[in-house]
């Protein structure tokens, strides 16, 4: 790959339980330009999504390839999927 060439992987992108809901759809197939964070990914797909929007919101979770993720964690270009679901509580 050429210097400053970005790879351009598609990655499936998961949304679960009220964020599925907000956003209206289970899954979704997004082009990615990596390396970018998670933050990075939600801004891009709160662009591209009609509902996307939700993703922004305070507390919105993430994993990649099912290991928990971090907003400035940065999605690896081996990625098969990024999930993102709101906030986990417990009891």
């Amino acid at each position: 790959m050429a210097i400053g060439v970005k790879e351009m992987p598609k990655v499936r992108v998961v949304f679960f339980a009220s964020l599925k809901e907000s956003i209206g759809q289970s899954e979704y197939i997004a082009e990615l330009a990596l390396p970018l964070s998670i933050s990075e990914l939600k801004h891009q797909l709160a662009n591209e999504l009609d509902n996307g929007q939700a993703l922004l919101a305070k507390g919105i979770q993430s994993s990649i390839d099912f290991e928990f993720a971090r907003d400035l964690d940065v999605v690896p270009n081996t990625v098969n999927e990024v999930a993102f679901f709101p906030p986990v509580t417990g009891g």
